[in-house]
């Protein structure tokens, strides 16, 4: 496959990942206890998508491991994980809903920049 359509299919993932996330933490504001299948589904189908998609994406270009890729990595742990948080701690619902973006913004830096560090 070509970086191109790596590349698509990363944002595809991340767009999932993100809607599944937000429809969660939404239920969490509301004080539903009700667990969404279909969110809890579409998150794990985004995080392998993202996660197959941006390894294809490295052996395309030849990036090997440099730290930025660690950083993304660690990112993809953490909303990968925050799914259990979401659902553990729904009052702390409203900190989630701010910091899943900004991992997301922090996570295309990273690969926009590829800062050295």
């Amino acid at each position: 496959m070509s970086p191109s359509l790596y590349k698509v299919l990363h944002i595809l993932g991340v767009l999932l990942a993100f809607g599944a996330l937000g429809g969660m933490i939404l239920q969490a504001m509301n004080g539903s206890r009700e667990k969404s299948k279909l969110a809890g589904i579409t998150h794990g189908i985004a995080l392998l998508l993202i996660l197959i998609s941006g390894f294809g994406m490295l052996a395309k270009l030849s990036y090997g491991f440099p730290i930025w890729v660690i950083l993304k990595i660690v990112i993809w742990l953490l909303i990968g994980g925050s799914i259990a948080l979401i659902r553990r701690m729904p009052q702390h619902a409203t900190i989630f809903w701010w910091a899943m973006p900004l991992l997301g913004a922090f996570a295309a830096y990273l690969a926009i920049y590829k800062p050295a560090f």
